[in-house]
């Protein structure tokens, strides 16, 4: 299996183009936001005064990086990425080389550990560059960059951050099933991506025609089918990560009618867990009924 993950982050990495474009953009983008605050902060004393005076923090600035995967821009972006890697061994005719000498469950398991520790590497890399970078902009504008480093601070921080980084693995997992499932059943990678976005689109649509139902056929309870899709857990666990309390929607189906949606850390957990396993099952039970040879 080591080998099998050494080769598949080799295979993967070695397609600059795309994991330019669709990954190392989030280190290089922070890099150049740096760059362009600092310039600015440079040629402006006005800046400098309204940029000491706000108070910043390193383990805010760190730990909020990990938004941007588990934020709906930023499960597209990877949702992309994933699915020009699987459905890119179609094109690319790499499964025939690879399948004779492997089983094809573990080929489908690393291929999915390896994306998502390929994603979880550039934001903690995005992340270390947000907060060195942000550290420099401060001392420059003349501000406090806090807390100080304390053994309860460095604690409470490597939990937040370890969570933070688990949910983007996951959540990165769930966009490599989307994106699994529409290169199995297109074998393209167009054809991958426009079904995985579209999948992505349909979950994120989901609230709006099940509010439509329970307004026209008088059935609020439908709405509680949000509940259990993975875009409504990841944005409910990074609550529970962020503030230590439950994500609350207010989900309207009538005339000063309507459901609330709040549920505790263990549900949400569950059912990513569910999402997890099931998707990556299905992606198992459909390849091994390929036929390879064909693709």
């Amino acid at each position: 299996m080591i080998n099998l993950f050494r080769a598949e982050w080799s295979k993967t990495t070695g397609h600059r183009w795309v994991t330019s474009c669709l990954l190392w953009i989030f280190p290089a983008g922070a890099v150049g936001f740096m760059i362009i605050i600092g310039l600015i902060l440079a040629l402006s004393s006005s800046a400098r005064e309204e940029f000491a005076a706000d108070t910043l923090l390193w383990t805010d600035q760190m730990t909020g990086v990990w938004g941007v995967p588990n934020s709906p821009f930023g499960r597209l972006l990877l949702l992309g990425f994933t699915a020009v890697m699987f459905a890119g061994e179609y094109q690319w005719h790499t499964w025939k080389n690879v399948i004779p000498r492997n089983r094809r469950a573990a080929l489908i398991l690393v291929k999915f550990v390896t994306l998502g520790a390929l994603v979880v590497f550039a934001f903690a890399l995005m992340s270390v560059i947000i907060g060195l970078g942000m550290g420099l902009l401060v001392k420059m504008a003349g501000g406090t960059y806090g807390p100080a480093l304390t053994g309860e601070v460095l604690g409470d921080f490597a939990s937040d951050y370890t969570r933070q980084a688990v949910l983007a693995f996951v959540s990165t997992i769930i966009a490599a099933g989307y994106a699994a499932l529409a290169a199995m059943l297109t074998r393209s990678i167009l054809g991958g991506v426009l079904v995985g976005v579209g999948l992505t689109f349909a979950e994120s649509l989901l609230v709006g025609g099940l509010i439509l139902i329970a307004f026209f056929l008088k059935i609020p309870n439908v709405l509680h089918l949000y509940r259990l899709t993975p875009g409504y857990n990841l944005l409910n666990v990074n609550e529970w990560i962020v503030n230590n309390h439950s994500l609350t929607i207010e989900l309207p189906y009538g005339d000063n009618q309507s459901i609330i949606l709040s549920d505790n850390l263990a549900f949400s957990l569950l059912l990513l867990a569910v999402w997890v396993v099931g998707l990556i099952g299905l992606t198992i039970v459909l390849f091994r009924r390929q036929d390879i040879a064909s693709a």
